[in-house]
């Protein structure tokens, strides 16, 4: 199974890579930009394949993640090479704008088609703020029930040598549902036995401990709201695609702000917040997304293909906003930036994104062991 999760991974994970490419390809073709090489794969190349009447030459590279593009003029600063008719830099700024956002449109029209797909079979809503789970909650998606959040266990206290760990939710104490947890003490008496219905992950058990004799088990909860119903969403087929686009939408924006946080974290702390994951933790993910079907495997590359678009354009050298945000600035001034200039920024820019990339990787290690 793991071999399997593995080559699933790196398949999704080049589908997504390779239809944003496919987007900055046929823009290029179309703008009459020649197109000098789409890559399969990272370099180091492995094997040239074929070669169009174009000039474009088809490759096949050994690290097996995703591929690339490489334009005629890109990242040139050759005088003769920027004026070349079939150059990117001789277009206009509106054949560049659109040869530069076009990956990321495909992969939004991608993450369209999956969603549009799964909304007509059927799928689970994707719930991820609580405004989230307060609007399916009124519209009968959901049906959410008060649990109480494991945050800590004190040492040396009765709970501290049972299973129980942090993180863990008690959904119900003595067969009753939980109360607030500020009033958690007023249900425990010393030395009388309490019996806490413990879920973790999707498992769940039974535990039993004894309050000390000032009637603490000494641990620190918190309330959550826990779904313990899931409705599909499911419209026509010609409705589904409709729902689709407002649910990229929804989806672009959430994946915005938490975007936003990571770049304050990384500013204000040096730290990049926990719940951002690598190439490990979506390996991780790719498995458990497996195991639950093709409907959520579908909406989890869904997924993945709207933050490859959201971060791609984000303002950074290297990236497709990055590159777009020198276009926006010879727009403004009417200069066209200094090419070794550019390309030096877009260089510094790449090995800051591969630093960050190996951090998060690093982090989803720790996590793993």
């Amino acid at each position: 199974m793991i071999l399997i999760t593995i080559l699933a991974f790196i398949v999704i994970f080049s589908i997504l890579v390779l239809v944003h490419e496919w987007g900055h390809f046929y823009f290029a073709r179309r703008a009459g930009i020649k197109v000098e090489e789409f890559g399969i794969g990272l370099p180091p190349r492995a094997k040239a394949f074929y070669k169009d009447k174009k000039g474009t030459v088809y490759s096949l590279n050994w690290i097996p993640f995703g591929g690339y593009v490489r334009l005629y003029g890109e990242d040139s600063s050759d005088p003769r090479v920027l004026k070349a008719k079939n150059s990117f830099a001789s277009k206009s700024l509106l054949s560049r704008s659109g040869v530069i956002v076009a990956g990321v449109f495909m992969n939004f029209v991608l993450a369209w088609v999956l969603l549009s797909v799964v909304l007509t079979i059927g799928m689970r809503p994707i719930l991820v703020t609580q405004s989230d789970i307060n609007n399916a909650s009124a519209a009968g998606l959901i049906e959410v029930q008060d649990v109480l959040a494991v945050n800590e266990i004190l040492p040396g206290s009765p709970l501290a040598g049972t299973d129980l760990q942090e993180g863990d939710l008690v959904v119900w104490i003595n067969g009753q549902g939980v109360p607030a947890a500020s009033d958690l003490s007023r249900m425990l008496q010393p030395g009388q036995p309490v019996v806490l219905s413990i879920l973790r992950g999707e498992r769940e058990g039974v535990l039993t401990a004894i309050p000390d004799e000032n009637g603490k088990l000494g641990f620190a909860v918190s309330n959550m709201p826990y779904v313990v119903f899931l409705k599909d969403l499911q419209y026509p087929f010609y409705k589904a695609p409709f729902e689709a686009v407002r649910e990229v939408g929804r989806l672009s924006y959430l994946t915005l702000n938490l975007l936003g946080d990571v770049v304050v974290s990384l500013v204000q702390k040096l730290t990049v917040p926990e719940e951002v994951t690598g190439p490990v933790g979506i390996a991780k993910m790719t498995y458990k997304f497996m195991q639950e079907g093709a409907v959520a495997l579908i909406q989890f590359v869904a997924l993945l293909s709207i933050s490859l678009g959201v971060i791609n354009i984000m303002p950074f050298p290297a990236l497709d906003g990055g590159r777009f945000l020198f276009i926006i600035f010879e727009a403004v001034t009417r200069r066209r930036p200094n090419a070794k200039w550019e390309t030096m920024i877009h260089g510094v820019g790449f090995v800051l994104l591969i630093l960050l990339i190996f951090v998060v990787t690093w982090n989803d290690i720790v996590k793993m062991f």
